[in-house]
């Protein structure tokens, strides 16, 4: 099991991100430059549908990396993102990893609700009151959905979340075996472990994880940011704690804090973070 990255490996990785991140914020949507002909980013493909397992609608963003329409012969590697409608912005950033040769393309699916929707209500319910409702939401309708319409790989899926969007990704990792071994990668930020309602105990349920089974072959990578609050930060230390200490056989496992980084700044680059630590395995 893997606990922490290589110095040098970090250093490289956060400057050239933070390099992504600042051209990712300045950069012009419409512009025309040469390397847009290399990857043209694709218009996202919004899909909504009402969901039976959370009760309400979902919205489906998907774009589609570069080549695709040519190449639908390949199958390709995919991207889940939870808070997908405050994700849609990194789609251009992901596939210009692509395009650099950093990952290999993927297609990416955000996963959230209808524009007018008060997203900050409803993903409380969704990744923190009944988590268990979206995981299977996920897993009987985004996914096969998202698979038949498109050319996947089922054997290469990842799923993104933070923070509460974090918590989420916790309890799909602690669900991984009954949820059917869904994901490869799990990749997450600030995990909430305690917020202040009702909610699923995520170390109960990591327990009961390790008393189901020991052998667990997946990539997990969790962060929280340096300058995060208190509780973010004990959250951070007791649920990576607690998977650490159990030593699943075949689980590659990385956890850091992130320098330099609080709340709204630490969720992007932990994202790409994680996306090149796993996707070119």
């Amino acid at each position: 099991m893997v606990r922490t990255v290589p110095c040098l490996f970090c250093i490289i990785l956060v400057l050239w991100i933070d390099g992504v991140i600042h051209a990712e914020g300045t950069a012009d949507s419409a512009r025309t430059d040469s390397r847009q002909k290399d990857f043209p980013v694709l218009s996202i493909l919004p899909t909504t549908f009402f969901s039976r397992f959370v009760g309400d609608s979902i919205r489906l963003d998907i774009s589609l990396p570069a080549g695709y329409d040519v190449d639908t012969t390949k199958a390709y590697r995919i991207l889940y993102l939870t808070d997908g409608h405050w994700r849609r912005n990194s789609h251009e950033t992901i596939h210009g990893m692509s395009g650099d040769e950093k990952i290999p393309a993927v297609i990416i699916v955000g996963i959230g609700y209808p524009d007018g929707y008060d997203c900050n209500a409803i993903r409380v319910r969704d990744l923190v009151m009944q988590p268990g409702n979206f995981l299977s939401c996920i897993k009987n309708e985004v996914i096969p959905f998202v698979e038949k319409k498109f050319c996947a790989d089922s054997a290469h899926r990842t799923l993104w979340g933070s923070p509460f969007g974090g918590h989420f990704l916790i309890y799909a990792f602690t669900e991984h075996v009954n949820a059917g071994r869904l994901f490869t990668n799990y990749i997450c930020a600030s995990a909430v472990l305690n917020p202040q309602f009702d909610h699923v105990d995520l170390l109960v349920n990591e327990q009961a994880l390790w008393e189901t089974s020991r052998e667990l072959p997946v990539n997990l990578y969790m962060t929280v940011g340096e300058l995060e609050d208190r509780s973010l930060q004990k959250s951070f230390t007791a649920i990576a704690g607690a998977i650490d200490d159990h030593g699943y056989e075949g689980l590659r496992f990385i956890y850091e804090v992130i320098p330099k980084k609080d709340h709204m700044t630490v969720a992007v680059p932990s994202l790409l973070r994680g996306l090149v630590l796993f996707l070119n395995e």
